[in-house]
């Protein structure tokens, strides 16, 4: 524009309007179009895509993507740029970061990058932790089909992680991972806590439970003693004679727990016995049992059943002993139908009774499965013949402790489904009571009582 100036001065010193005019309109469209060109490489330098490499942790690199892309594409949409991570995944200087390159305008990109590093910096610091827990309590965190864990997941937001518990009975501690942020890692450990109180009160009413159940004992064993010398062997009548009737709502064996803590409530031999399994729903037989005694403690006509049938479920007493029990008519003492065989659901063990003594079954006491779950020791056979003699039996009752409320270590090793879908549990048992362990099939065996069969076993 200086020059246009100087040209005008002197165009208008000479008198020279038209010249000067035409100067002017050429030298007016020269300086437009450097204008324009100007504004052109401005507008390129502007608009030129500009890279930036942005190391990022590995750990906030899943956070920064967010669910299904959703955060990386929040941040692309508000500051114009296009994200992506580099292909290796990891930056040169450190495997724990990972490399984003940021493309954009200048001012784009810079601003892609502020809103990440703001982002990584406010997010929650991750952290992993382990916590020890009773190996008792294990079963009672992890829950059925793993239901506990996943909702102490759920609620807290952390993960949890915790080994299912180990085929070596004796350890008595096991460790629990933990990963989240410390809110997250803080309320799962409270979460847990609980459910090793709640294991904690437990075992304290199984003790309870064990002074209740101890009445049973002698008149059980007497009781036993007593029919096994009135009847034969081959003329009594089989326990099950119809277990489809029961066998649905007979306890389950606990899922991922190598061993379980039983009671052996009841023996016929080595091959036929009765555990009560120790879970919190066996810990309700007792409140059932007293329930059920005060109940029947009052006659009503409503409760007698003249016409009692094989395999009839009802609520008896047993021998001697006054509390009422869970029963199912088995078959008949003789030719006699109102003297009944009973088999007691929840603890394995029978006694005949007469049939004016037992009253039909309420379903309000039916509110748990029951208890008494059929076993058979595995990979042992009587040594002699195909029958196990009485001393073995005798011998067998008191290692397991029958009836006397002991607790004993069991594993499962297979189960058995019979045609009528009765289910016989093959066990090993270990008696954990004493400085030194001891396998009750071993026992045997070593005493000269029973030999191995199926799978070989040492006498160690």
């Amino acid at each position: 524009m200086k020059t246009l100036n100087k040209i005008l001065v002197v165009a208008g010193a000479v008198g020279l309007t038209s010249t000067a005019y035409m100067l002017y309109k050429l030298l007016s469209d020269a300086e437009e179009d450097e204008d324009d060109e100007e504004e052109e490489k401005r507008q390129s330098a502007t608009s030129k895509q500009t890279v930036i490499e942005l190391n990022v942790p590995s750990k906030a690199a899943g956070a920064i993507i967010g669910r299904q892309g959703t955060k990386i594409k929040e941040i692309q949409k508000n500051t114009g740029t296009r994200i992506n991570f580099k292909e290796d995944g990891r930056s040169k200087e450190d495997d724990s970061t990972r490399t984003m390159i940021i493309r954009g305008t200048a001012e784009s990109a810079q601003r892609a990058e502020l809103v990440i590093r703001d982002f990584v910096a406010n997010m929650p610091v991750i952290l992993t932790e382990v916590m020890s827990v009773p190996s008792s309590a294990l079963g009672r965190i992890i829950g059925r089909g793993g239901d506990t864990i996943k909702s102490i997941s759920r609620s807290s937001k952390a993960k949890v992680y915790v080994d299912r518990a180990p085929d070596d009975y004796r350890v008595v501690e096991q460790e629990v991972q933990l990963t989240g942020s410390r809110e997250q890692i803080d309320l799962a450990k409270t979460l847990i806590q609980e459910k090793v109180q709640e294991e904690k009160v437990f075992r304290a009413k199984k003790s309870v439970m064990e002074a209740n159940r101890e009445k049973r004992n002698k008149s059980n064993m007497n009781t036993k003693q007593e029919k096994r010398e009135e009847i034969p062997l081959d003329e009594k009548e089989p326990v099950h004679t119809n277990p489809s009737l029961h066998q649905q709502n007979v306890a389950s064996w606990p899922s991922g727990r190598s061993f379980v803590e039983v009671y052996v409530s009841s023996v016929a031999n080595p091959s036929t016995f009765f555990v009560q399994i120790l879970t919190s729903k066996s810990m309700e037989l007792d409140e059932i049992v007293k329930d059920m005694s005060q109940y029947y403690s009052k006659e009503r006509e409503s409760d007698v059943e003249d016409d009692i049938g094989l395999g009839q479920l009802v609520a008896a007493p047993f021998d001697q002993d006054s509390s009422w029990y869970r029963a199912r008519v088995s078959g008949f003492q003789g030719d006699d139908p109102d003297q009944l065989d009973l088999f007691y659901l929840d603890y394995g063990d029978s006694c005949y009774l007469q049939k004016s003594k037992v009253r039909i079954l309420q379903s309000e006491f039916m509110r748990i499965p029951f208890q008494a779950v059929e076993c058979e020791l595995a990979n042992i056979c009587p040594k002699d013949g195909d029958s196990w003699e009485e001393a073995v039996v005798d011998r067998f009752e008191e290692l397991t402790h029958t009836a006397m409320w002991t607790v004993l270590m069991a594993k499962l090793v297979e189960i058995k489904t019979l045609s009528t879908g009765e289910k016989i549990h093959i066990v090993e048992l270990v008696d954990t009571n004493e400085k030194v362990d001891v396998n009750i099939a071993t026992k045997l065996c070593a005493e000269g009582l029973a030999k191995w069969c199926g799978t070989e076993k040492s006498d160690a």
